[in-house]
Parts: C-alpha cells; structure tokens; sequence
C-alpha cells in the first residue's frame, strides 16, 4: 500500500509540474493582481497554499498603486482559508474588486488544496482553483485625440468570465517551494457592438522563502517571486524581512527594473498582525506619482492543541 502511494504521489507531482510549464507558454500579456505582501496572501496566486498554516485565517489587502496618477490601480482583496485535518484537505475563498483606469472587476474563487506528508514536519499540496470574475470597461468615458476612434466607441458591456487554476507547493513551517497557474481558461470580452476587444491570459508563478534563524531573537526570511507572461517582461520579486521578537517584520522587496518597497508589519499577538509596504517605480511614471501603499490586516483563529497550529506564522 505504501508502494502504491508513492507511486500515485510522484506521478501527480510529474502531472502538474508538466501541466504548470505547458501553460505558461500560451500567456498573452500581464493580468493580474500584483502584491508587495504576496508572501502573506499566497492563495490569491497559490491554491495549493489553502490550510497549510494548520488555522482558519482571514486576511485583507487593500492596493492603491501609483498614488496621484490618473486612473491608476487600485486593488482590494478578502481571502479566507483553514484546514480540514481529518482529510488532510485545506479549502479556500478569494473575492477580488480591482479597477484601472476605465476597467472594473470582480472576482469570486474557491480553492482546495490536498496535503501528503513527506516527513517530518514537510508536505506536498495539490491545489485547484475554481470561480469566475465579472468585468467591465467604460471605454466611452475616455478623453482621447481622437472622438472617432472606434475602439473607444463602445463600453465594454458585462462579461460573466469563468476560470479555474492550478498549483503545487512543497513546504514546512519553515520553507515553501511551489508553482502555480490561477486562471486556465482565456476568456475573451465582448463591447456593446459585439465585437472582442480583451483576452484573459494565462499566468505563471514560482515561488520560494525560507526562515533562517540568526539567533533567539531575530529571524530572516528571503523570498522569491517569479511571474510570467507571454509578450510582457517577466519579473522577479526578491524580498528580504527580518523578524525581531516574533512580533515585528521589517523588510525591503526588489521588483526587477521596476520597483522597489519597504515593508513593516506588526503582530499584535499570535492571532492579530497588521501589515504596511511602500513601493516607489524605478521608471518614468516616478515623477507622476507618489508611490503606492498597500495595507494588510491578518487575523487566525488559534485553535487548541489538538492538530497542527503554526505559531507565529511565517508565511
């Protein structure tokens, strides 16, 4: 029976590891959501991240990117997500409100995740992501050159657009290591005239952190971020945060040729962290605007003793 298991593990790691690398060759553009304290809402790109800290959790992220520059970013996130350990299952649920520019959009996902125990303290997930978004653009209400372009003719009327994601992640309290494509299907939108004018693409993400400790009261913790798309640069989030007193993360993230931020967070006890970046561009649009700022709010509803409770978190 331990022979079959394994057997059956290694083959759906192969799986999704091969259907992970084939997606990311049919990406048309950059998409979606882009966070400075990704590390700390994994489930919005990561499916397999749901439950993996052993506690029901509740986080917000509210974005507002590039702040004085007209009809910039703005991001706000809800994600909740905790384990089933007598299945060894992890569940998930993300709602996103983005807008940019003359583009609104709304999403609403489910995850679940599957947990195999490697050994001590190291799990396998599998994850899968199901939900939809529904977008729109007031293409009309933009000031352009030239009031005939047809392109800005129409709106872009309600889009009902439904996806599904997958990913994997290997992780300890510790460490994680992972891969994961959140939207699968390119849906296509449609203005009033019927005609398409945007593609949903697919994206790419790997990942990686781990924690070391430099001594009984201050911890490091580096990470990676790697994101993907065809026809747009990929990019490379390289953070470093130190963790002093297991009650203050003070850190810095480098976004390859574009940006950079500064990250504070704060725990307020094992359950209650509150959390603050400030990212300035390393291009042009820096004269336009000053910075974005992102705030996050993080609570776990501890549980007993019984199960695997992580305390603090690391990610």
């Amino acid at each position: 029976m331990k022979k079959i298991r394994n057997i059956f593990f290694v083959r759906v790691t192969g799986f999704m590891l091969y259907l992970l690398m084939g997606l990311a060759f049919y990406s048309f553009s950059q998409q979606d959501p882009v966070f400075t304290q990704y590390m700390n809402n994994m489930l919005t790109i990561q499916p397999a991240y749901a439950g993996i800290s052993g506690s029901l959790n509740i986080t917000g992220i509210s974005r507002a990117q590039w702040v004085g520059f007209d009809g910039a970013p703005n991001t706000n996130t809800l994600t909740i997500n905790g384990p089933l350990p007598r299945f060894n299952v992890g569940l998930g649920l993300t709602i996103v409100n983005d807008k940019w520019g003359p583009i609104r959009q709304n999403g609403l996902y489910v995850d679940y995740a599957y947990h195999a125990k490697l050994g001590q303290d190291q799990f396998l997930s599998f994850g899968v992501k199901g939900g939809f978004n529904v977008s729109q653009a007031y293409l009309t209400d933009v000031v352009v050159n030239d009031p005939n372009d047809p392109v800005f003719s129409y709106d872009v009327k309600i889009n009902f657009l439904p996806n599904l994601g997958v990913g994997i992640l290997w992780h300890s309290d510790r460490f994680f290591l992972g891969a994961s494509s959140p939207k699968i299907i390119k849906n296509r939108m449609e203005n009033e005239n019927g005609e398409n004018v945007y593609r949903e693409v697919l994206h790419f993400y790997g990942m990686g952190g781990y924690v070391f400790f430099l001594s009984d009261v201050v911890k490091f913790k580096p990470t990676v971020l790697y994101r993907w798309a065809e026809r747009t640069p990929s990019t490379i989030d390289f953070s470093g945060n130190f963790l002093l007193y297991d009650r203050v993360w003070a850190g810095a993230t480098y976004r390859m040729e574009n940006s950079y931020a500064l990250i504070f967070q704060f725990l307020v006890n094992d359950q209650l962290k509150f959390g603050y970046s400030y990212d300035q561009t390393t291009f042009h649009p820096t004269q336009a605007n000053s910075g974005t700022h992102e705030f996050l709010i993080s609570y776990d509803f501890v549980r007993g003793r019984r199960g695997r409770q992580i305390v603090p978190r690391y990610f």
